[in-house]
């Protein structure tokens, strides 16, 4: 879903050991994001919905191409019956890439009986929070 048709509402807090916390909101629906550090690398969760729990988890690590450009790749391991894999994988790439650190993503994000559209509402809000996420690592990596 096209998340220019109602608007994300952010809350961002940072803690004083460097732990993030990311709320994105819409239309009734809300997503954490929460990351630790663990040295230079960090620890990801995602949750959402009423029953937030774990479904998938992505390693990402950062590589430096021959042509000197980052990038990053992933492996994901997820639980049977769970759709959250491509969520943890994109994340886990981008964090990565835009970090420059190995990022580990945890994610469940459960409500029963949504539509198509409550779920493109649940991808927009996390997709939003990694971005807003990877923005702030880049940052700290500077």
């Amino acid at each position: 879903m096209d998340n220019l048709l109602y608007e994300i509402e952010q809350t961002d807090e940072t803690a004083q050991d460097g732990s993030v916390i990311l709320y994105r909101t819409a239309q009734g629906f809300q997503v954490k994001l929460e990351a630790r550090p663990m040295g230079q690398d960090w620890n990801v969760s995602i949750t959402g919905g009423e029953k937030p729990h774990i479904g998938a988890a992505a390693l990402g690590t950062p590589y430096k191409k021959p042509d000197g450009t980052w990038s990053a790749c992933a492996s994901v391991l997820a639980l049977p019956t769970h759709k959250e894999d491509a969520l943890v994988r994109q994340a886990a790439i981008l964090l990565a890439k835009r970090a420059r650190h190995t990022v580990l993503v945890s994610c469940g994000i459960h409500t029963d009986n949504l539509t198509p559209e409550q779920i493109g509402i649940f991808v927009a809000l996390t997709q939003a929070g990694m971005e807003a996420l990877a923005d702030m690592l880049e940052a700290k990596e500077r």
